[in-house]
């Protein structure tokens, strides 16, 4: 990485930094994720400064923001768009909140199934098909999904099926700041408020997609690659997981601990970014039986793993160009 790349990223960190105060580790994974090309669920409470952070994200990169505030009523044409046919003229495609760059889905969780399961080839296949015609999203793109896991463990409103949740790259957890930084936020809020609406770009979709490109060639040895596979057999293996990980738990991993190498300036993947990515990447993934559930936590399952699993002896010698 040079030093025009390291400029841009700090740029980038800084300026959500500016109306998103407090959280950095969820600035960080977010910016892993966008990197590694997945999408992020955020969880956490309400007023947490979820919808602020993505709105930023977009602004930030110079590219293009929409927002679906979800219901039960929300169709997937409210999402992927539509095309209109009317008399004596062509079918007219009117495109949906997808195509933006940075797409924030606030309370996904309220959707209905068919919506849900439009959503898939949108997040898996970077396309989506409208009347039988297949549409190529933007380049980044990124889905931001909120959900109140609170609202879901007290029965008001649904989990996410898991088809779904395994589509996220990456799940962040978005708490109330401290009380210092609460204070800063209350005192500042006219700024925030207006440098969020008035929020400019520090750089271009162009330089973000150079950055997404570099993240691909950091190396990443057999053993880290091992040492991450083992990781998710671990956790298959756990008699408390009631569901199995797939196969784009270990892709997760395996991308999110590049990317995270790579904000700290390394072309290379040690254990400890492996270490970093596995709540991110497993979390959200972890579905504990039913006898399990209020003892034990996902955090419990990934710690009693990485304490278990062997870390491998690895360290890189290479020199860079």
């Amino acid at each position: 990485m040079g030093l025009k790349e390291l400029s841009v990223i700090k740029r980038i960190r800084d300026g959500i930094s500016r109306v998103f105060i407090g959280n950095e580790p969820v600035i960080r994974i977010l910016l892993a994720t966008l990197l590694s090309e997945g999408h992020a669920l955020l969880l956490g409470p309400v007023g947490s400064g979820k919808t602020t952070l993505a709105k930023a994200l977009a602004s930030i990169i110079g590219g293009t923001f929409k927002r679906v505030q979800v219901t039960n009523e929300t169709l997937p044409s409210d999402i992927l768009g539509f095309i209109i046919y009317a008399p004596n003229t062509e079918p007219r495609l009117v495109r949906g909140p997808i195509f933006a760059n940075v797409v924030l889905l606030d309370e996904i969780n309220r959707a209905p199934p068919r919506t849900l399961s439009a959503l898939i080839e949108a997040m898996q296949e970077r396309q989506v098909t409208i009347d039988g015609t297949p549409l190529e999203l933007p380049r980044p793109h990124m889905v931001i999904a909120t959900m109140n896991i609170v609202e879901v463990e007290l029965g008001y409103t649904q989990a996410l099926p898991i088809a779904i949740l395994d589509r996220f790259m990456s799940s962040i957890y978005v708490n109330y700041v401290s009380d210092e930084e609460e204070a800063l936020i209350v005192k500042n809020i006219d700024r925030i408020e207006h440098e969020l609406t008035s929020l400019g770009s520090v750089t271009n979709l162009d330089e973000v997609t150079k950055l997404i490109e570099d993240v691909r060639g950091v190396y990443i040895d057999d053993s880290v690659v091992g040492y991450v596979l083992g990781i998710v057999r671990e956790v298959r293996r756990d008699p408390r997981v009631q569901v199995a990980l797939s196969t784009r738990a270990p892709i997760s991993l395996f991308k999110l601990s590049r990317a995270l190498a790579y904000l700290d300036g390394r072309d290379y993947v040690l254990p400890d970014d492996i270490k970093e990515a596995a709540y991110p990447a497993l979390m959200h993934r972890i579905i504990l039986k039913p006898e399990y559930r209020g003892s034990v936590t996902p955090i419990d399952v990934i710690n009693d793993v990485l304490n278990k699993v062997p870390v491998p002896h690895y360290v890189e010698t290479r020199m860079g160009p």
